[in-house]
């Protein structure tokens, strides 16, 4: 269950009690945290959660409250909503890093998106964890923030111990080489001959090399690939401050992290560079994006539609008498059922989202039973339009494992389509056996078909083929994406085959009951 940034309630935490066993007897706090946040649900749901990982946890819900709380005793980690009450959580950081205080910190915001990340790790944030996210997410972002402090400390120790060189941070300090190997983002330690002291898996597996391999050579041999061009360039500089900055290799996005050592006589004597992969970020704030320009353009045109009618009506622009507005009113009615369809799809949406795959208590369901009364539902546009459904069984199929609503928004989606977009006097299949120990179900009609390329979009949110024969069938495109979260939830897959001019099949495959 993910914690959501949105809503004003405490956060399910049924399933960290999974976790008690561990903390049960817990001499020691693992570590300090402050969870600065205006919702409620959030600092509840973050203090249960990490009090029950072993962690001390504080609570402030403004930023004038953050700061008290740091002046009067020291935290290891702080957690920092984007927008306060009172502040903006780059302000908050600002004030932060000029009392120049020994914790790390990790921005949380519902307001995700690749710019606020960028000028929030120039800033020295050290974590960028986007709302909603799951307990086992907060959990690892703490954890690796405890060890990123740890190997700061670890790093300090060394660099008053060895001004000479950082070679004996590989060699004299297993734990903080267990650290560094432990960090899932890629770290490169450098000395300041530009010779590679350290080097994790994660870094090993970015450059296509065994770690170890990478020992005693220098940066610029094997950072030579030209995506690395600007980490040689800083590197070369050698500026002696923290540098941030993007690279990129193929599709992926990195973010580049440089931190410089220094002697106590401010002498540079090496740096660790730390390589973060963004790109799951990007594509979330792209899409996001993508997702609301969709989605205020389904709204508007709807809404703009019924308000033309309203203002011809107001204006009696077609006489006093009623009989003139009916066919505008009935047009207005229709647009104003599909803005309550859009929004019921987009609170489905939504649910399925902040559910996940949650663990749900249901019984498994008939799919005869359930096809039978998605068939009765549409009884009368079949009967409008002359269309004939075949319905074929297995004989004996057991009860599928999914929710018997679930399994109706399915059949609902996808038999309204095939009624929909099939043609007058076409044929409506519905077919389902067992299949390599599932229950496969095909939807087939005998209408228009789907372009080849847009075959691999038919899933995403708002996706409709723009075509002449399409151009006056009501949908909001919504539905197939509703329907391959649903299967994917129950752990099952969906396929389409479909030709242009011919008709289409949408196949799901779903896991059967194994107690029948």
């Amino acid at each position: 269950m993910p914690i959501c940034g949105q809503q004003r309630k405490a956060v399910p935490i049924v399933s960290v009690f999974l976790r008690l066993s561990r903390v049960k007897g817990l001499a020691m706090s693992k570590g300090k945290v402050l969870v600065i946040d205006d919702e409620y649900g959030i600092r509840s749901g973050v203090d249960q959660i990490l009090t029950l990982e072993g962690y001390e946890v504080a609570e402030a819900e403004t930023g004038k409250e953050a700061l008290a709380a740091l002046d009067r005793e020291p935290f290891d980690i702080a957690l920092i909503d984007y927008r306060l009450p009172d502040t903006d959580g780059l302000t908050l950081l600002q004030n932060i890093r000029k009392r120049n205080l020994d914790i790390m910190t990790c921005m949380i915001t519902a307001y995700a998106n690749i710019e606020t990340a960028i000028a929030a790790t120039r800033q020295g944030i050290d974590f960028f964890l986007p709302k909603p996210f799951s307990p086992e997410d907060l959990i690892g972002v703490t954890e690796t923030l405890i060890r990123h402090k740890l190997l700061r400390k670890e790093a300090e120790e060394l660099k008053k111990a060895h001004e000479a060189s950082l070679l004996a941070l590989a060699s004299e300090k297993s734990q903080t080489h267990s650290l560094v190997t432990s960090l899932r983002d890629a770290v490169l330690v450098v000395n300041r001959t530009g010779e590679v002291v350290l080097a994790n898996p994660a870094m090993g597996k970015l450059l296509r090399k065994e770690e170890d391999s990478l020992l005693r050579k220098p940066a610029a041999e094997i950072l030579a690939a030209e995506p690395f061009a600007p980490i040689r360039a800083a590197l070369g500089q050698a500026t002696g401050e923290n540098t941030v900055f993007e690279i990129e290799m193929g599709d992926q996005q990195f973010m580049v992290s440089l931190t410089p050592f220094h002697s106590e006589r401010r002498e540079v004597l090496g740096y660790i560079a730390t390589i973060s992969d963004i790109s799951e970020v990007r594509r979330l704030a792209l899409e996001k994006s993508r997702f609301i320009r969709t989605m205020i353009h389904e709204f508007r045109s709807p809404m703009g539609a019924v308000k033309s009618i309203l203002e011809v009506a107001l204006d009696k622009s077609m006489g006093d008498g009623l009989e003139p507005y009916l066919p505008l009113l009935d047009r207005a009615e229709k647009r104003l059922d599909g803005l309550v369809e859009l929004i019921g799809n987009l609170l489905s949406l939504s649910k399925i989202e902040a559910e996940g795959k949650k663990k749900v208590a249901f019984e498994p369901v008939d799919a005869s039973a359930v096809v039978k009364e998605v068939i009765e539902l549409y009884r009368e546009k079949l009967q409008a339009r002359n269309l004939r459904v075949e319905v074929q069984m297995e004989p004996g199929i057991p009860r599928i494992a999914i929710p018997a609503d679930d399994l109706r928004t399915l059949l609902v989606n996808l038999i309204g389509n095939a009624v929909k977009y099939n043609r007058d006097g076409g044929t409506v299949g519905i077919q389902a056996n067992r299949l390599d120990g599932k229950a496969r179900i095909d939807v087939t009609d005998t209408g228009l078909g789907i372009q080849a390329q847009n075959l691999p979009h038919i899933f995403d949110e708002f996706f409709r083929e723009k075509r002449k024969e399409t151009r006056d069938i009501e949908g909001n495109g919504l539905g197939l994406a509703i329907v391959k979260r649903l299967v994917e939830r129950s752990s099952g897959k969906i396929e389409v085959q479909s030709t242009e001019g011919v008709g289409s099949t949408f196949s799901i495959y779903l896991p059967l009951n194994p107690l029948r």
